[in-house]
């Protein structure tokens, strides 16, 4: 059904915040009513009962190598793309698609015809042009020209501070920000300048040096991988700009990282964390020599927020704003990552220890394990 009419009843809502138990009623899409013991009179309404289970916003992940990442190890190091069921069967109902190491072997053309692929499955699929490499790969030639005129594209991928980026320099980081910039303010996008972040010398120390230095602001400045760069990811989110941590396999160790930022200084509402799924996790040695290698996975993210919960007490709705609301509403996305009337009907069913049972985006039953 293509609009279709759904009251999820008697689920434990967090919206992220905790609504408690209350109903949910989707139509045409979109949520359009919250309240206990809703009775609407609608034909072809189909209601489900969610007794017992939790029903949470579809999670927002923004760093998916959704074409798979991979090849620092040759060609048979080449990591395969993503399903939709890979993403869905973990929660993820909003995605982002970027490349990584590998630019020659993947394009921004590929990338952007998997995220339409992922749309016709029922996903929300956006991704970002560039890659490690410079000049960055694009699909029209320019970096603007893909973020105004490409619908999907929110941004650009970049890397720093790792041996295998293309080394930027400060002025052509600069000039690039300030390309994104002047796109996203033609186009209305957000303008992502989307860093890798690896384990090199100079941290974030060029993009301090770029907001000493010139007009531009924090907010276009988007680093992942922070866990690499700790205090500079702090000073950063205290001067207002959004800091993304990967969520790694342990799960114990993420949660550690996610609440030594805020310790330190950095407001939660500025932190935000991706799985790196679908991309490589290379181990080298000392001298940079590749010795093996790991892959990302979309279930990290709920790993994550179990044991932020179970671990260290923190609320549910607290750690499930790093998944939902807070990305959403730094990728501009206000029908995401939430529950209230207007936004979107991407529920996710799931039991008390977070597992996914069930999977609804715009309110179409996209999973269902239960």
């Amino acid at each position: 059904m293509d609009n279709p009419l759904l009251l999820i009843r008697n689920a434990q809502v967090y919206a992220p915040e905790a609504l408690g138990k209350t109903d949910l009623l989707i139509c045409g899409g979109r949520i359009v009513q919250i309240g206990r013991d809703l009775r609407p009179n609608l034909d072809g309404l189909e209601e489900v009962d969610a007794s017992g289970m939790l029903a949470i916003p579809g999670l927002v992940d923004q760093h998916v190598h959704i074409t798979g990442g991979g090849g620092e190890a040759g060609f048979s190091s080449r990591i395969p793309e993503l399903t939709a069921f890979d993403l869905l069967s973990c929660g993820v109902t909003t995605v982002v698609g970027l490349l990584g190491t590998d630019s020659v072997t993947r394009s921004v053309k590929s990338l952007l015809a998997k995220a339409k692929a992922l749309k016709e499955e029922g996903l929300t699929a956006y991704c970002l042009t560039g890659a490690y490499d410079l000049p960055s790969p694009t699909v029209t030639g320019s970096v603007k020209d893909d973020i105004t005129y490409i619908s999907e594209i929110l941004g650009v991928k970049v890397a720093i501070s790792d041996h295998r980026c293309a080394q930027p320099t400060k002025e052509e980081l600069t000039r690039l920000a300030a390309h994104v910039r002047l796109a996203a303010l033609t186009a209305g996008k957000p303008g992502v300048v989307h860093m890798h972040t690896g384990t090199g010398k100079n941290g974030l120390g060029m993009i301090f040096e770029i907001l000493d230095e010139t007009d531009l602001p924090v907010t276009p400045f988007r680093p992942t991988h922070v866990e690499n760069v700790m205090e500079d990811a702090v000073k950063l989110a205290e001067l207002g700009g959004m800091i993304d941590f990967t969520a790694d396999d342990n799960a114990e160790l993420t949660a550690g990282h996610l609440l030594r930022a805020e310790a330190e200084g950095a407001p939660w509402e500025q932190i935000t964390m991706s799985s790196d799924a679908g991309g490589s996790i290379p181990i080298w040695d000392k001298n940079k020599k590749f010795i093996g290698m790991g892959v990302g996975k979309p279930d990290t993210l709920l790993k994550v927020v179990l044991a932020l919960c179970e671990g260290h007490g923190v609320p549910l709705e607290k750690a499930l704003c790093l998944i939902t609301r807070t990305p959403a509403d730094a990728l501009n996305l206000p029908r995401k990552g939430r529950f209230e009337p207007g936004a979107d009907g991407d529920v996710l069913l799931v039991d008390k220890e977070l597992s996914v049972k069930r999977v609804y985006a715009a309110g179409r039953l996209l999973l269902k394990n239960d």
